[in-house]
Parts: C-alpha cells; sequence; structure tokens
C-alpha cells in the first residue's frame, strides 16, 4: 500500500520480508508458563501456504535450568529435521510476576522473540540473523500506514483504511473502549492526509527535467 513520498530501500532484512516464523515468551506466558512443568505440545504455524509444525517440550522443573526443547524442519533446501535446547530465563517484575525470556542459542542473549526465517535452521535472536525492524525502513507516510492498517483492524475493519469511515462498534467492545479508538483511527487519517500532502508538495516542487 504505497503513497507519494512512501517506501525506503536499502537497510538490513526485516523478519517480514524473510517470512519468518516467530515465537515469543508472552504466548507462553499467557498459556500458563511457570516452574515446575513439564510437557509437550505441537505448535501449527503456517509456512508459504503449508502447515509447518514445530513440536516443542517444556522443562521448568528445575529452577537453575528451565528450557524448551524444539523439534523442527530447518528452512533449507534439504529440510533436515533437527532437536536443539533453547534455554528460558525469568525475571521478577516490580509490582510482582515474572518475566519470560529466552536465551538465544547462537549469542547467549537475552530475547522475547526467536525468528526462523527462510534459509534458516533453527530459532534464533533478531541480533544472531541480523534483521532490522520494518519501522526501520519506513518514512512517515509508511509509518501512518502501518499504525492507521493496525488501529482499522483494531475497530474489526479488514483491508484498505485510509478513505474508509470507522466500522460500527464491534458487540463485544465496550462504548468507551469504541470511542478511545475512533479517536485514535480519526488522528491517524488526518495525519495521513497531511504527509500525503506533504509527499504532493514535495513533488511537484521538484523542477521537471528537459529532455
Amino acid at each position: 500500500m504505497g503513497g507519494i513520498g512512501s517506501g525506503r530501500t536499502g537497510g538490513r532484512p526485516t523478519y517480514e520480508s524473510t517470512g519468518s516464523l516467530v515465537l515469543r515468551t508472552t504466548r507462553f506466558a499467557r498459556a500458563g508458563l511457570r516452574f515446575g512443568l513439564r510437557g509437550g505440545a505441537t505448535l501449527a504455524f503456517t509456512c508459504d501456504g503449508e502447515s509447518f509444525p514445530v513440536a516443542v517440550t517444556i522443562d521448568t522443573m528445575d529452577p537453575d535450568r528451565p528450557y524448551i526443547e524444539l523439534n523442527h524442519a530447518q528452512r533449507t533446501q534439504t529440510a533436515e529435521t533437527g532437536t536443539y535446547i533453547v534455554s528460558l530465563e525469568a525475571t521478577p517484575q516490580p509490582f510482582g510476576g515474572l518475566r519470560w525470556w529466552f536465551r538465544c542459542p547462537r549469542t547467549g542473549r537475552r530475547a522475547v522473540r526467536l525468528f526462523l526465517p527462510r534459509g534458516g535452521h533453527c530459532f534464533w535472536s533478531r541480533h544472531a540473523y541480523g534483521l532490522g525492524y520494518a519501522s526501520q525502513r519506513e518514512d512517515r507516510m509508511g509509518c501512518i500506514q502501518r499504525q492507521g492498517l493496525k488501529a482499522y483492524a483494531a475497530l474489526g475493519g479488514q483491508g484498505y483504511w485510509w478513505d474508509n469511515e470507522p466500522p460500527p462498534k464491534p458487540k463485544w467492545m465496550r462504548w468507551a473502549t469504541y470511542r478511545r479508538k475512533v479517536k485514535r483511527f480519526n488522528a491517524l487519517k488526518g495525519d495521513y492526509d497531511v504527509a500525503w500532502i506533504a509527499g504532493a508538495n514535495r513533488i511537484l516542487a521538484r523542477p521537471l527535467k528537459r529532455r
């Protein structure tokens, strides 16, 4: 979804551009991750239109050595299957509870997300794969487009957003929440118009090249 003056190029590849699969500690935490667990399950990703299963074994019985074990195919031409360990770490939060981290198998650094891009063998951290953020490759209009699409989806909308009105309130959403989200959505529409006009003015101000 482009626009006048939008679309930076260059820079490091992002996890979006590499089609990376992502593991998040927050997902495990919401599922009840805690000390004293041992069990397994299979996570079903969709990879290039096909199912990509990742077998996960969690073991937090030893508070000094919590870990998850992953078993899955590599995203390489050979697609060999391998098993490896990812250490876990938990840090206390100021108001109670724990925050869970992965220890990247390659760098040893803490991370809340691990990535498996096309061509990758294992789930590693963003730093290990040298992945950048999509926002680092965006100009102002691109950033507004991304935020607007997210705000539109939060209201139950789908697809193109900037010339649409806010969707009706979803039945499950509180009116106060809906009004707050609509205010945010309308503000982004205004920001988009300003950024679009600024981009158009820059283009119109350029001198025409003589042939």
